[in-house]
């Protein structure tokens, strides 16, 4: 039996998740950002997130219990990074992927943080260049947006090279495969 990933791309849905790729999904608040992750880290699939929301509660919120969470912040501390330090960020991202070679799963919550902090081209050059060694490693890579912190042409430049998800065509999507896993159980 395949990864969850590999059962998600099979499921032959609106949803073709599968490693080697970044899904920038559009949404206000990463809620089904978050959902994908879940359920494509839930059969022991190694995940990471890095987020601008607080650690604790993430976990707490999003019932996250043993994957790694990074908080982008200003505030020195362990599993805290700088959001200015794009540059390390990358080589975190890089070394997670590398070590868990088309099984890792990287949810990336804080992208317009990023931009605010290094401007858009810096930001766009950091994804850029994360994309390229998620779909050498072969991991997945899910990039939460909200469409309206970002102008038409930077949301253009960013939708180039990454698959864009929907968010109302996924949502019904997963809903319909989360009853699906439930009516399983039973």
């Amino acid at each position: 039996m395949g990864s969850t990933v590999e059962q998600v791309r099979e499921s032959g849905s609106a949803m073709p998740l599968g490693p080697g790729a970044c899904y920038l999904v559009k949404e206000k608040k990463p809620d089904l950002s978050y959902r994908l992750f879940s359920m494509l880290t839930q059969g022991g699939t190694p995940g990471l997130i890095i987020t601008r929301q607080y650690p604790e509660r993430v976990r707490r919120e999003r019932s996250i219990s043993r994957e790694r969470i990074i908080w982008l912040s200003h505030t020195p501390g362990e599993d805290y990074h700088n959001p200015t330090a794009i540059g390390s960020l990358a080589k975190l991202i890089s070394g997670f992927v590398d070590e868990n070679q088309g099984l890792g799963v990287v949810l990336l919550d804080g992208l317009e943080y990023l931009s605010i902090n290094n401007g858009f081209l810096q930001t766009l050059m950091f994804v850029e260049h994360v994309n390229e060694f998620v779909m050498q490693g072969r991991s997945t890579l899910i990039l939460p947006v909200s469409p309206d912190a970002l102008e038409e042409k930077e949301l253009a430049l960013l939708e180039r090279n990454v698959e864009v998800v929907e968010s109302p065509v996924v949502k019904m999507d997963l809903e319909t495969q989360e009853v699906s896993n439930l009516l399983d159980k039973y």
